[in-house]
Protein backbone atom coordinates (compact mmCIF):
# COMPACT_ATOMS: atom_id res chain seq x y z
CA UNK A 1 0.00 0.00 0.00
CA UNK A 2 1.59 2.77 -1.31
CA UNK A 3 0.55 6.72 -1.32
CA UNK A 4 4.03 8.63 -2.71
CA UNK A 5 2.87 11.29 -0.42
CA UNK A 6 4.90 13.27 2.10
CA UNK A 7 3.18 14.33 5.56
CA UNK A 8 0.50 16.82 4.97
CA UNK A 9 -1.34 19.31 7.23
CA UNK A 10 -4.39 18.16 8.56
CA UNK A 11 -7.55 19.70 10.93
CA UNK A 12 -6.83 19.04 14.58
CA UNK A 13 -10.03 16.73 15.22
CA UNK A 14 -12.09 16.01 18.32
CA UNK A 15 -14.84 13.08 18.65
CA UNK A 16 -17.55 15.41 17.40
CA UNK A 17 -15.78 15.69 14.04
CA UNK A 18 -16.42 11.42 13.93
CA UNK A 19 -20.00 11.54 14.90
CA UNK A 20 -19.89 10.34 18.13
CA UNK A 21 -18.24 9.72 21.39
CA UNK A 22 -14.83 7.19 21.28
CA UNK A 23 -13.64 4.14 19.76
CA UNK A 24 -17.35 3.27 19.00
CA UNK A 25 -17.78 6.35 16.79
CA UNK A 26 -14.60 5.59 14.50
CA UNK A 27 -15.84 1.86 14.06
CA UNK A 28 -19.32 3.27 13.41
CA UNK A 29 -18.63 4.88 10.45
CA UNK A 30 -16.15 2.65 9.12
CA UNK A 31 -19.15 0.21 8.95
CA UNK A 32 -21.40 2.88 7.40
CA UNK A 33 -22.13 3.31 3.65
CA UNK A 34 -18.94 2.66 1.60
CA UNK A 35 -16.33 4.35 4.06
CA UNK A 36 -14.03 1.08 4.63
CA UNK A 37 -14.13 0.46 0.31
CA UNK A 38 -13.17 3.80 -0.49
CA UNK A 39 -9.84 3.49 1.97
CA UNK A 40 -8.79 0.53 0.40
CA UNK A 41 -9.61 1.80 -2.81
CA UNK A 42 -7.49 4.93 -1.81
CA UNK A 43 -4.65 2.67 -0.35
CA UNK A 44 -3.49 2.15 -4.18
CA UNK A 45 -2.79 5.66 -4.75
CA UNK A 46 -4.59 8.87 -5.69
CA UNK A 47 -7.99 8.61 -7.63
CA UNK A 48 -9.98 10.76 -9.76
CA UNK A 49 -14.32 10.48 -8.83
CA UNK A 50 -15.34 8.24 -11.71
CA UNK A 51 -12.16 6.29 -10.55
CA UNK A 52 -13.00 5.87 -7.39
CA UNK A 53 -16.85 4.83 -7.59
CA UNK A 54 -15.68 1.74 -10.15
CA UNK A 55 -13.19 0.73 -7.70
CA UNK A 56 -16.17 0.64 -4.68
CA UNK A 57 -18.71 -2.28 -6.42
CA UNK A 58 -21.77 -2.23 -4.26
CA UNK A 59 -21.85 1.64 -3.66
CA UNK A 60 -24.00 3.94 -5.55
CA UNK A 61 -21.85 6.74 -6.96
CA UNK A 62 -24.32 9.03 -4.64
CA UNK A 63 -23.07 7.06 -1.61
CA UNK A 64 -19.60 7.26 -2.26
CA UNK A 65 -19.82 10.93 -2.69
CA UNK A 66 -21.46 11.08 0.69
CA UNK A 67 -18.62 8.92 2.89
CA UNK A 68 -15.59 10.46 1.40
CA UNK A 69 -16.72 13.57 2.41
CA UNK A 70 -16.93 12.21 5.88
CA UNK A 71 -13.47 11.30 5.16
CA UNK A 72 -12.79 14.83 4.15
CA UNK A 73 -13.85 16.36 7.38
CA UNK A 74 -11.92 13.94 9.51
CA UNK A 75 -8.89 14.83 7.70
CA UNK A 76 -8.34 10.97 6.29
CA UNK A 77 -8.98 12.16 3.11
CA UNK A 78 -8.41 15.18 0.91
CA UNK A 79 -9.90 16.66 -2.72
CA UNK A 80 -7.55 18.29 -5.03
CA UNK A 81 -9.40 20.00 -8.20
CA UNK A 82 -7.30 19.33 -11.54
CA UNK A 83 -7.74 22.59 -14.06
CA UNK A 84 -9.42 21.75 -17.24
CA UNK A 85 -12.84 21.65 -19.20
CA UNK A 86 -14.09 20.06 -17.20
CA UNK A 87 -12.25 20.43 -14.22
CA UNK A 88 -11.78 16.94 -12.18
CA UNK A 89 -11.32 16.03 -8.61
CA UNK A 90 -8.48 13.65 -7.85
CA UNK A 91 -8.88 11.92 -4.20
CA UNK A 92 -5.69 10.60 -2.06
CA UNK A 93 -5.39 9.63 1.32
CA UNK A 94 -3.61 12.26 3.81
CA UNK A 95 -0.59 11.15 5.67
CA UNK A 96 -0.34 10.35 8.22
CA UNK A 97 -4.18 10.35 9.15
CA UNK A 98 -5.88 8.75 6.22
CA UNK A 99 -2.66 6.56 5.82
CA UNK A 100 -2.39 4.75 9.33
CA UNK A 101 -6.36 4.00 9.05
CA UNK A 102 -6.46 2.65 5.50
CA UNK A 103 -3.28 0.15 6.76
CA UNK A 104 -5.08 -0.80 9.90
CA UNK A 105 -8.46 -1.53 7.62
CA UNK A 106 -7.12 -3.41 4.99
CA UNK A 107 -4.54 -5.20 7.89
CA UNK A 108 -7.73 -6.36 9.67
CA UNK A 109 -9.83 -7.15 6.70
CA UNK A 110 -6.95 -9.48 5.49
CA UNK A 111 -6.90 -11.08 9.03
CA UNK A 112 -11.09 -11.55 9.31
CA UNK A 113 -13.19 -9.99 6.30
CA UNK A 114 -14.23 -11.42 3.51
CA UNK A 115 -12.78 -10.26 0.39
CA UNK A 116 -13.78 -9.44 -3.10
CA UNK A 117 -11.99 -10.65 -6.35
CA UNK A 118 -10.41 -7.18 -7.03
CA UNK A 119 -9.61 -6.88 -3.27
CA UNK A 120 -11.81 -4.78 -1.92
CA UNK A 121 -13.79 -5.36 1.31
CA UNK A 122 -17.43 -7.39 1.21
CA UNK A 123 -19.89 -5.10 1.84
CA UNK A 124 -21.91 -7.25 4.11
CA UNK A 125 -18.45 -7.99 6.19
CA UNK A 126 -18.13 -3.81 6.31
CA UNK A 127 -21.59 -3.47 7.24
CA UNK A 128 -20.67 -6.17 10.68
CA UNK A 129 -18.71 -3.56 11.74
CA UNK A 130 -21.38 -0.53 12.65
CA UNK A 131 -23.27 -3.49 14.38
CA UNK A 132 -20.25 -4.52 16.50
CA UNK A 133 -20.03 -0.40 17.06
CA UNK A 134 -23.74 -0.82 17.95
CA UNK A 135 -23.44 -4.21 20.72
CA UNK A 136 -20.33 -2.43 22.35
CA UNK A 137 -22.13 1.31 22.53
CA UNK A 138 -25.59 -0.64 23.88
CA UNK A 139 -23.80 -2.36 26.60
CA UNK A 140 -25.45 -5.89 25.08
CA UNK A 141 -21.34 -6.67 23.89
CA UNK A 142 -20.28 -6.45 27.87
CA UNK A 143 -23.11 -8.64 28.83
CA UNK A 144 -22.30 -11.36 26.26
CA UNK A 145 -18.67 -11.52 27.69
CA UNK A 146 -19.62 -13.17 30.75
CA UNK A 147 -21.16 -15.34 29.16
CA UNK A 148 -24.32 -17.10 27.00
CA UNK A 149 -27.30 -15.12 27.49
CA UNK A 150 -31.26 -15.09 26.84
CA UNK A 151 -33.42 -12.30 25.03
CA UNK A 152 -35.00 -11.68 28.72
CA UNK A 153 -31.54 -11.84 30.36
CA UNK A 154 -30.21 -8.96 27.50
CA UNK A 155 -33.41 -6.98 28.42
CA UNK A 156 -32.35 -5.86 31.96
CA UNK A 157 -29.14 -4.77 32.04
CA UNK A 158 -30.04 -1.51 32.32
CA UNK A 159 -29.13 -0.20 28.93
CA UNK A 160 -32.60 1.27 28.10
CA UNK A 161 -34.02 -0.85 24.93
CA UNK A 162 -37.30 -2.08 25.51
CA UNK A 163 -37.47 -6.10 24.90
CA UNK A 164 -38.71 -6.15 21.59
CA UNK A 165 -35.39 -3.88 20.93
CA UNK A 166 -33.16 -6.42 21.68
CA UNK A 167 -35.43 -9.02 20.12
CA UNK A 168 -34.81 -7.18 16.75
CA UNK A 169 -30.49 -6.66 17.69
CA UNK A 170 -30.24 -9.95 18.54
CA UNK A 171 -31.63 -11.29 15.35
CA UNK A 172 -29.49 -8.18 13.22
CA UNK A 173 -26.26 -9.66 15.24
CA UNK A 174 -27.04 -13.26 14.19
CA UNK A 175 -27.46 -11.86 10.14
CA UNK A 176 -23.90 -10.14 10.88
CA UNK A 177 -21.96 -13.13 12.19
CA UNK A 178 -21.80 -11.46 15.95
CA UNK A 179 -23.86 -13.76 17.67
CA UNK A 180 -24.93 -17.34 17.70
CA UNK A 181 -27.81 -19.62 19.62
CA UNK A 182 -27.03 -22.09 21.69
CA UNK A 183 -29.23 -24.36 24.18
CA UNK A 184 -28.29 -24.96 27.78
CA UNK A 185 -29.55 -28.20 30.10
CA UNK A 186 -32.82 -26.35 30.16
CA UNK A 187 -33.03 -26.46 26.39
CA UNK A 188 -33.48 -22.66 26.60
CA UNK A 189 -32.19 -20.56 23.34
CA UNK A 190 -28.95 -18.54 24.28
CA UNK A 191 -26.58 -16.08 22.56
CA UNK A 192 -23.03 -16.22 22.77
CA UNK A 193 -20.49 -14.29 21.17
CA UNK A 194 -18.56 -15.69 17.94
CA UNK A 195 -14.99 -15.67 17.12
CA UNK A 196 -16.00 -12.72 14.63
CA UNK A 197 -17.18 -10.92 16.86
CA UNK A 198 -13.88 -11.69 19.48
CA UNK A 199 -11.66 -11.05 16.60
CA UNK A 200 -13.61 -7.83 16.14
CA UNK A 201 -11.40 -7.04 19.10
CA UNK A 202 -8.27 -6.38 17.50
CA UNK A 203 -9.94 -3.89 15.02
CA UNK A 204 -11.19 -2.04 18.45
CA UNK A 205 -7.14 -2.37 19.76
CA UNK A 206 -6.08 -0.87 16.53
CA UNK A 207 -8.58 2.54 16.19
CA UNK A 208 -7.74 3.14 20.18
CA UNK A 209 -4.47 3.56 19.07
CA UNK A 210 -5.50 5.36 15.43
CA UNK A 211 -7.68 7.72 18.16
CA UNK A 212 -4.63 8.59 20.42
CA UNK A 213 -2.58 9.60 17.83
CA UNK A 214 -4.72 11.92 15.21
CA UNK A 215 -8.27 12.43 17.20
CA UNK A 216 -7.62 15.20 19.95
CA UNK A 217 -10.25 16.00 22.27
CA UNK A 218 -9.13 15.93 26.25
CA UNK A 219 -5.91 13.79 25.48
CA UNK A 220 -7.40 10.76 26.98
CA UNK A 221 -6.52 7.37 25.90
CA UNK A 222 -8.06 5.44 23.12
CA UNK A 223 -10.04 3.27 25.68
CA UNK A 224 -10.81 3.66 29.15
CA UNK A 225 -9.99 0.74 31.84
CA UNK A 226 -12.83 -1.29 31.55
CA UNK A 227 -13.67 -1.47 27.80
CA UNK A 228 -9.63 -2.75 27.59
CA UNK A 229 -10.31 -5.06 30.38
CA UNK A 230 -13.69 -6.12 28.12
CA UNK A 231 -11.70 -6.11 24.90
CA UNK A 232 -9.16 -8.53 26.56
CA UNK A 233 -11.88 -10.67 28.21
CA UNK A 234 -13.88 -11.09 25.13
CA UNK A 235 -10.49 -12.06 23.07
CA UNK A 236 -8.05 -14.04 25.00
CA UNK A 237 -10.45 -17.33 24.73
CA UNK A 238 -8.71 -16.70 21.11
CA UNK A 239 -5.70 -17.71 22.05
CA UNK A 240 -4.47 -21.61 22.30
CA UNK A 241 -1.39 -22.17 24.07
CA UNK A 242 0.55 -25.36 22.48
CA UNK A 243 2.39 -26.84 25.13
CA UNK A 244 0.85 -28.21 28.29
CA UNK A 245 0.35 -25.91 31.66
CA UNK A 246 -2.87 -25.33 34.01
CA UNK A 247 -2.50 -22.11 35.54
CA UNK A 248 -4.17 -19.57 36.37
CA UNK A 249 -3.27 -15.33 35.63
CA UNK A 250 -4.37 -12.07 37.04
CA UNK A 251 -4.66 -9.26 34.45
CA UNK A 252 -4.97 -5.82 35.56
CA UNK A 253 -5.82 -2.82 33.55
CA UNK A 254 -3.98 -0.08 35.27
CA UNK A 255 -6.29 3.56 35.08
CA UNK A 256 -4.39 6.06 33.25
CA UNK A 257 -5.00 8.70 35.81
CA UNK A 258 -3.76 6.65 38.91
CA UNK A 259 -6.98 5.87 40.76
CA UNK A 260 -6.45 2.13 41.93
CA UNK A 261 -10.05 2.20 42.26
CA UNK A 262 -10.80 2.07 38.50
CA UNK A 263 -8.07 -0.55 38.06
CA UNK A 264 -9.63 -3.27 36.43
CA UNK A 265 -9.23 -7.20 36.92
CA UNK A 266 -9.72 -10.20 35.02
CA UNK A 267 -9.34 -13.95 36.19
CA UNK A 268 -8.50 -16.15 33.51
CA UNK A 269 -7.36 -20.12 33.54
CA UNK A 270 -5.37 -21.86 30.56
CA UNK A 271 -6.55 -25.21 30.70
CA UNK A 272 -3.98 -28.56 30.66
CA UNK A 273 -5.16 -28.29 26.82
CA UNK A 274 -4.11 -24.77 26.13
CA UNK A 275 -7.69 -23.53 26.44
CA UNK A 276 -8.07 -19.94 27.91
CA UNK A 277 -11.42 -19.42 29.75
CA UNK A 278 -12.37 -16.48 31.60
CA UNK A 279 -13.24 -17.18 35.21
CA UNK A 280 -15.84 -15.16 37.65
CA UNK A 281 -15.52 -16.25 40.69
CA UNK A 282 -13.21 -13.94 43.42
CA UNK A 283 -10.19 -15.76 43.99
CA UNK A 284 -6.20 -14.66 45.27
CA UNK A 285 -5.09 -17.99 43.99
CA UNK A 286 -3.42 -17.06 40.97
CA UNK A 287 -0.18 -18.90 39.94
CA UNK A 288 1.00 -15.75 37.85
CA UNK A 289 -0.23 -11.97 37.29
CA UNK A 290 0.51 -9.34 34.84
CA UNK A 291 -0.24 -5.88 35.35
CA UNK A 292 -0.19 -2.53 32.61
CA UNK A 293 -1.95 0.61 31.55
CA UNK A 294 -4.17 0.41 28.72
CA UNK A 295 -1.41 1.49 26.07
CA UNK A 296 0.21 -1.28 27.23
CA UNK A 297 -2.25 -3.71 26.71
CA UNK A 298 -2.68 -2.27 22.94
CA UNK A 299 0.61 -2.26 22.50
CA UNK A 300 0.59 -6.24 22.94
CA UNK A 301 -2.33 -7.10 21.05
CA UNK A 302 -1.08 -4.73 18.12
CA UNK A 303 2.07 -6.50 18.19
CA UNK A 304 4.14 -4.08 19.25
CA UNK A 305 6.93 -5.92 21.18
CA UNK A 306 9.27 -2.85 21.77
CA UNK A 307 6.52 -1.42 24.19
CA UNK A 308 5.92 -5.47 25.97
CA UNK A 309 8.41 -4.61 28.84
CA UNK A 310 5.48 -2.07 30.18
CA UNK A 311 3.33 -4.82 31.21
CA UNK A 312 4.57 -5.94 34.46
CA UNK A 313 4.53 -9.52 35.18
CA UNK A 314 5.22 -11.26 38.47
CA UNK A 315 4.28 -14.72 40.45
CA UNK A 316 5.44 -17.56 39.69
CA UNK A 317 4.33 -18.09 36.22
CA UNK A 318 4.06 -14.04 35.17
CA UNK A 319 5.99 -14.75 32.09
CA UNK A 320 3.22 -16.95 30.92
CA UNK A 321 1.03 -13.86 30.41
CA UNK A 322 3.46 -12.55 27.86
CA UNK A 323 3.84 -15.89 25.83
CA UNK A 324 -0.38 -15.67 25.90
CA UNK A 325 -0.05 -12.09 24.80
CA UNK A 326 2.04 -13.26 21.93
CA UNK A 327 -0.22 -16.20 20.74
CA UNK A 328 -3.25 -13.89 20.91
CA UNK A 329 -1.76 -11.20 18.31
CA UNK A 330 -0.79 -13.64 16.22
CA UNK A 331 -4.06 -15.04 16.21
CA UNK A 332 -5.74 -11.73 15.91
CA UNK A 333 -3.70 -10.82 12.68
CA UNK A 334 -3.90 -14.04 11.16
CA UNK A 335 -6.55 -15.22 8.48
CA UNK A 336 -8.35 -18.28 10.23
CA UNK A 337 -8.30 -21.32 7.90
CA UNK A 338 -12.10 -21.38 6.19
CA UNK A 339 -12.58 -17.58 5.49
CA UNK A 340 -12.48 -16.95 2.17
CA UNK A 341 -10.04 -15.09 0.82
CA UNK A 342 -12.41 -13.80 -2.30
CA UNK A 343 -15.42 -14.37 -3.24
Amino acid sequence: MTTGRSPQQQPELDDEALGGRGVVAVLRLLGSGATSAILTALGDGALRTRGLTERAPGYTPRTVYRYVSKLVEIGAVEREEEPGVPSKVVHRLIDPCGVDLCYLVEAYATASMKRLSNGGIDIHSSGSLALLADMWESGLFEVLNLGPCTATELAHVGHGLSFHQVSRRTGLFMIGGLIAETQDEGRRRRYELTEQARRGMALIAGLARWREKHVISDKEPGLTALEMAHLLGAALPLAVLSEPVEKRLRITVVASDGDRTANEDLVVEVSPDGVVTRQFEPTADVDGWARGKVAAWIDALLGERSSGSRIRVGGDDGPLAKSLLDVLSEVLWTRPEGLPVQL
